[in-house]
């Protein structure tokens, strides 16, 4: 007679001391019976890491926040900017949208670094458009709660930065080349106009929020930065400018705005050289770019000579503040469009070239 062995039940999902000890576990939680008889620790009530491996996004990621806490945004920041830095990361914990804000910053920081490692950059692209989706539900709230508040302002100075650099790198990432389809001039236009935009919503709801951290003070700050000395003695080529302008054959209301605009980079220009703190220094990018008024940019988005001229002086003014890596590359960027498009005017960009191309600044 053929003897037919008794069914029983197998744990496939057994702990793993019973598994060790080739005993029945009946997988109850958090503790199994054999393990409390026992009166030892089972798996199930403390964690098995390993059989839960980290995943490559996940070492990643990781390896993006170690990066961020050695490497500060803006270098020669006091310690109190970079104490503000970490806390970020830790707010970012429980506001998931600015996480992503910061992992974004640091995978482009870290391409800037490495162009060969192109995934950096798309890993930077993927974090933002995670943050963008994430932080969309909790901006119509604001009004009403301020959980988000220190968060959100966070989350909008990275976005700001985010925009200014994404495109400078988006050209070298390897195999890219030079795009046909880039216009410096259009793509940096676009630039001031997010980083405006960026500047009207915090000064509108977060701004007893600004002077919390330095950095964001130089960026949303109203700034109205004065110089009191002559200018033109300064500056001589501000007199040139203003000569060229003047007598240039355009309608009047074109050359206003040009004439503000030029006379707004020298007087920054004057500010930059008699600070002595980077922050201070940094704040004058941001000055120009949130004063200069709307139809200048206008005028820069249709290729003007005259705006285009005077774009040429901010991107000297910008191409100083060297400690900025994430606006490094788009002063000699500029310059080339600029001069390609200003054929024959090299008497009046002259002297911008000579300080972004040969980084002359004993010109000035």
């Amino acid at each position: 007679m053929t003897k037919h062995r008794k069914p029983h039940a197998k744990s496939r999902h057994g702990c793993l001391q019973c598994k060790e000890r080739h005993t029945k576990c009946d997988e109850f939680h958090p503790q199994c019976m054999q393990c409390r008889r026992q009166q030892i620790s089972c798996s199930f009530s403390s964690p098995n890491l390993a059989v839960m491996p980290l995943n490559e996004d996940s070492l990643a990621d990781l390896e993006l926040l170690e990066y961020w806490h050695r490497y500060p945004l803006i270098p020669g920041m006091p310690q109190q900017a970079k104490h503000l830095e970490h806390g970020y990361v830790q707010l970012g914990f429980s506001h998931h949208y600015l996480l992503n804000s910061i992992l974004s910053l640091a995978a482009l920081q870290r391409f800037n670094g490495d162009r060969s490692c192109t995934r950096w950059y798309l890993r930077a692209v993927a974090h933002q458009q995670a943050a963008i989706s994430r932080v969309k539900p909790h901006l119509q709230g604001l009004e009403t709660s301020t959980s988000h508040h220190k968060a959100v302002l966070a989350f909008s100075t990275f976005t700001s930065l985010y925009a200014v650099t994404e495109p400078l790198l988006r050209l070298k990432r390897v195999g890219c080349g030079s795009s046909p389809n880039f216009d410096p001039v259009a793509e940096f236009i676009r630039v001031i106009q997010i980083g405006r935009s960026t500047s009207i919503f915090v000064q509108q709801h977060l701004s007893s929020l600004i002077h919390m951290d330095p950095f964001m003070a130089s960026k949303f700050s109203s700034h109205q930065l004065a110089y009191a000395g002559d200018l033109e003695a300064r500056f001589p080529q501000l007199g040139l400018v203003q000569s060229f302008i003047e007598q240039y054959p355009d309608e009047n209301e074109h050359k206003a705005v040009c004439l503000h605009a030029a006379k707004l980079v020298f007087t920054y220009m004057a500010v930059f050289f008699d600070s002595m703190q980077g922050q201070r220094q940094t704040r004058v990018i941001f000055a120009w770019v949130n004063e200069v008024q709307n139809p200048f940019l206008d005028l820069c988005s249709r290729r003007h000579p005259l705006a285009l001229a005077i774009l040429a002086h901010f991107a000297a003014l910008m191409s100083l503040n060297r400690g900025a890596w994430f606006t490094q590359s788009w002063s000699q960027l500029l310059l080339e469009d600029i001069r390609y498009t200003l054929d024959g005017w090299e008497d009046i960009i002259q002297w911008p070239m000579g300080i972004v191309m040969q980084s002359d600044v004993t010109t000035i």
